[in-house]
């Protein structure tokens, strides 16, 4: 049999005496590398790299593969109603914080408020709790949720200034509830006269309310921000692992072939039996990783019109804010502030109000501003006797201009809850991610490895 193959002792032919010279090391060790026995062994070891890549992707790319589609969409979603129901939560908050202020403390309604805002406050809290339980395992999102409740106790120390500033509340009248922790006993101290109360108390809550406006609510976007990105990532980490799980099988494949067919012309035999036991085994394991990612046409059309989306579901969450901080600058641009005309231009630059040529049908989430303009905010500048009541009463919820806020604010949460419905059924077209079959598949390639060594193990040993 050797005698076919010209790899006997002796067969290799010496190189023809016109070329060039070389030193006897280098040429006896190129010599070696070209004979059968050491060809045979550089395609072993290339043939068990090979499938040790193929099993390596098989194994890595299982996390890419089950997270893509209904999974991580689910996910995403998930946590980004956290994020909208804390982004909700803290601008009611600070609406609520921002109308107590307009109001006396002997004031009715204001206590009212002060359980609005502790209510709003609590639930945020809650879900910040809850939401940092459950992420555990993501320091990120751990990070930021942690981020936003240490700059919520940071807005909660100064509106508990103002509030004990402004006037005590009966315990009555809070439903019991103690909407900040006993003041101390510098804080008792009596702080002037009425008016100088309301203007100290007015601007903490100005500041509490420009905090609520730079930080909270921008730290709450971020985290809204944050938890959509997780459907870009998925799909964005699961490209190159489709395309690995893909063409490591298939290149496998192809140098199997490629070592089969180069020895069989090499030694003149039939074909390889272990060879052939690898060849198949790769081809099985290229069905199953096929079979692990056959959801991936689907997620990836469905995907980007999520993204869209949930997109326009941020847009309206962001609009919702703007319209929330709007009112809340009409409050303390109305109550005893030291720089109303500051937070009237903090309102205007917030594009809330209707515009001249709005058409037969405005849009809802705008507001008509002609109260505000006539009534409210020269209120304070104003001779006419009752005029600060007068706007008080045309702001908060009663009133025409507090009517106007609701209406506006129905109509977002209205948009938004169809935004959400609409998700929601996007979600539930997405595709189920697949059983990933990589860990058979990693098995498979040992077993094809295995029939490799064997196999060539066979023809190294008749050339020894």
């Amino acid at each position: 049999m050797a005698s076919h193959t010209g790899d006997e002792p002796g067969a290799d032919r010496p190189a023809p005496a016109t070329g060039p010279t070389r030193p006897d090391g280098t040429g006896r060790l190129r010599d070696a590398l070209r004979t059968t026995p050491a060809l045979i062994v550089l395609s072993g070891a290339l043939l068990v790299a090979a499938l040790t890549v193929t099993a390596a992707v098989a194994v890595q790319s299982r996390t890419p593969a089950t997270t893509l589609g209904e999974r991580s969409a689910a996910t995403a979603v998930g946590t980004s109603t956290t994020a909208r129901e804390i982004y909700q939560g803290l601008a009611d908050a600070d609406v609520a914080a921002s109308a107590v202020f307009l109001l006396p403390p002997t004031e009715e309604r204001r206590a009212s408020l002060v359980a609005d805002y502790d209510a709003s406050v609590h639930e945020v809290e809650r879900t910040l709790t809850v939401s940092m339980g459950n992420a555990a395992g993501d320091p990120d999102r751990l990070t930021r949720l942690a981020t936003i409740a240490a700059r919520l106790k940071v807005y909660r120390d100064v509106v508990c200034a103002a509030l004990r500033v402004s006037g005590p509340l009966s315990a009555t009248a809070t439903g019991n509830r103690r909407p900040c922790p006993p003041a101390a006993a510098a804080e008792q101290a009596d702080t002037g006269d009425a008016a100088a109360r309301a203007v100290l108390a007015s601007a903490y809550a100005r500041q509490a309310s420009h905090y609520m406006s730079t930080e909270l609510l921008t730290a709450a976007q971020g985290l809204w921000n944050y938890d959509t990105r997780l459907l870009r990532d998925a799909r964005a980490d699961a490209r190159p692992w489709l395309a690995a799980s893909l063409l490591a099988p298939l290149g496998t494949l192809a140098a199997l072939m490629l070592v089969q067919v180069w020895l069989r012309r090499r030694t003149r035999r039939r074909l390889n039996a272990g060879l052939l036991l690898a060849s198949v085994a790769t081809a099985v394991v290229l069905a199953m990783l096929v079979s692990s990612w056959w959801h991936w046409p689907a997620a990836d059309r469905g995907l980007p019109e999520l993204e869209r989306a949930i997109d326009a579901q941020s847009a309206t969450q962001q609009r919702l804010g703007a319209l929330l901080a709007g009112r809340a600058d009409v409050y303390l641009g109305l109550g005893a502030s030291v720089d109303p005309a500051g937070h009237k231009a903090d309102f205007d630059g917030r594009d809330l109000c209707l515009r001249p040529a709005s058409g037969p049908l405005p849009p809802g989430d705008r507001i008509d501003c002609t109260a505000l303009e006539e009534t409210v905010w020269p209120a304070r500048q104003s001779r006419t006797p009752d005029a600060f009541r007068t706007a008080v009463d045309t702001v908060l919820a009663e009133g025409s201009a507090g009517r106007a806020f609701v209406a506006a604010e129905e109509h977002l949460l209205t948009e938004l809850t169809t935004r959400n419905e609409e998700v929601s059924r996007m979600v539930a077209d997405l595709p189920e991610a697949r059983r990933h079959l990589g860990a058979a598949a990693a098995w498979l390639t040992l077993l094809a490895a295995a029939g490799v060594v064997a196999g060539l193990r066979g023809r190294y040993l008749e050339y020894q």
